[in-house]
């Protein structure tokens, strides 16, 4: 006696399908009901995106401003190194923390119960999920953050690129700035010799005159030429070196990116009706078997 085959086959499962077509319908509007539900329950986020380039930093160098050749000889855009240093200071706590003091996102993000110092800790790894960096194949940074209102993503967006800039100028104006007293202090030490040595030469035999004629001559040489170069530093200092350029600026969303409706409805559709048939199949097998 030969055992039944228990195995479907397409007319076992269509026919199945269709006995309990009903209930598979029900199935599926009802999980799209629920899903729809839910996104609208769900609070709306906007995207604000922008595109940074680095900037050469050889270009940031003084002798941009005394050497005519040198923007011919060297490309205006950085390389993957200079991206990943823009990447480093804007991925730094110091960015989120100013973010999230200039933008108040303790508020936003409706945080209470604790200190101002914990509470604004909690707003940067808020901010951190939020906002999203990534490097691209074409030495960009793309900078994105999703927030419950549309101007606020844009604005922290372009905040973060001024900061990101604003901090890499200061690192070459501390640099100027260092250089220049230093060459202050050798040009004072110079002035004084120099003094000295006409003194000194006012005083001396014929001999000796000539000799330290001599020497001051070399010094008022040396003199000038660190007078040029902290004058030059100064020059630099005054004229800021581009960091970075903006290829793409952050502007406010003209739709919601998350939750995305259309995709979730879509996707709750399929994976319910996947999902009823499978059990219908099965169902109907162990009544069979």
């Amino acid at each position: 006696m030969s055992m039944p085959d228990s195995s479907f086959n397409l007319l076992t499962i269509v026919a199945a399908l269709q006995k309990r077509w009903t209930l598979i319908v029900f199935f599926v509007v009802a999980s799209v009901a629920v899903a729809a539900l839910t996104v609208y329950v769900v609070p709306a986020y906007y995207r604000s995106t922008a595109t940074v380039v680095p900037a050469n930093p050889v270009l940031a160098d003084k002798a941009r401003l005394f050497n005519t050749n040198i923007q011919e000889l060297y490309s205006y855009f950085g390389s993957g190194d200079d991206l990943d240093r823009i990447y480093g200071v804007a991925d730094m706590d110091t960015t989120y923390k100013q973010l999230v003091d200039e933008f108040s996102l303790v508020d936003y993000y409706r945080l209470t119960g604790d200190s101002f110092p914990l509470l604004r800790r909690k707003a940067v790894l808020r901010l951190r999920k939020d906002l999203d960096l990534q490097k691209t194949d074409r030495d960009q940074l793309l900078i994105r953050v999703w927030t419950r209102d549309r101007q606020l993503s844009a604005n922290i967006v372009n905040r973060m690129v001024a900061i990101v800039e604003a901090t890499e100028n200061t690192v070459w104006q501390n640099q100027y700035r260092r250089s220049m007293e230093k060459l202050d202090v050798s040009v004072s030490a110079m002035e004084a010799t120099y003094v000295q040595l006409g003194d000194s030469i006012s005083r001396a035999d014929l001999s000796r005159k000539t000799l330290l004629t001599a020497r001051q001559a070399s010094l008022l040489d040396q003199l000038q030429q660190y007078q040029k170069a902290r004058d030059e530093f100064r020059l630099a200092a005054q004229i800021s070196p581009a960091v970075l350029y903006v290829m793409e600026k952050a502007v406010p969303a003209a739709k919601a990116e998350r939750p995305d409706t259309a995709a979730i409805l879509l996707a709750t559709s399929l994976l319910s009706f996947v999902f009823i048939c499978l059990l219908v199949l099965v169902n109907d097998r162990k009544k069979n078997t």
